[in-house]
């Protein structure tokens, strides 16, 4: 019975999808016919081996082979998405490096406190990333500081 009713499931959904194919392509037609454009549909069908296209395979495909070929649009396409899709990737990797190098810095303080490393074996670079990472924790415990004295603060005092 399970399989006779997937067998029922199957053909409704091909019917079904037979129906939205037919109204997907009239309204590509009516696309192509009131705004004087060319429009190719490819629909990849799961566990069939070839595909769905309108107005036909060689058609649709020559629309997409002469837009790619556009130099026209491929400057627009890459002018309009590429820019901001890179700054936006940029910006998460300055924020992913400036994350990691904060950690760092916390690490090597660690193990400095810890008697690990000694400020000799420190380089240049991880100097002034401790030295960074030293003004931003004076800021913390001054801003914390402040909280605890009601805004007063201690100078000069311990």
């Amino acid at each position: 019975m399970s399989a006779t009713r997937d067998l029922g499931e199957e053909i409704n959904r091909k019917e079904i999808l037979d129906k939205k194919l037919a109204s997907l392509c009239k309204k590509a037609y009516d696309l192509c016919v009131l705004c004087d454009v060319r429009v190719g549909i490819v629909c990849s069908i799961p566990k069939k081996p070839d595909v769905f296209c309108w107005p036909s395979f060689t058609e649709a495909q020559n629309i997409v082979t002469d837009y790619m070929a556009d130099p026209e649009h491929k400057i627009s396409m890459h002018n309009d998405l590429l820019p901001s899709i890179v700054t936006e990737r940029e910006e998460e990797i300055r924020e992913l490096e400036e994350t990691v190098e904060k950690m760092e810095m916390e690490n090597l303080f660690n193990e400095i406190l810890k008697g690990n490393k000694l400020l000799n074996e420190v380089n240049v670079g991880e100097a002034k990333g401790l030295l960074n990472l030293i003004a931003a924790k004076r800021v913390q415990v001054d801003e914390i500081a402040a909280n605890n004295n009601g805004g007063e603060e201690n100078v000069g005092h311990p």
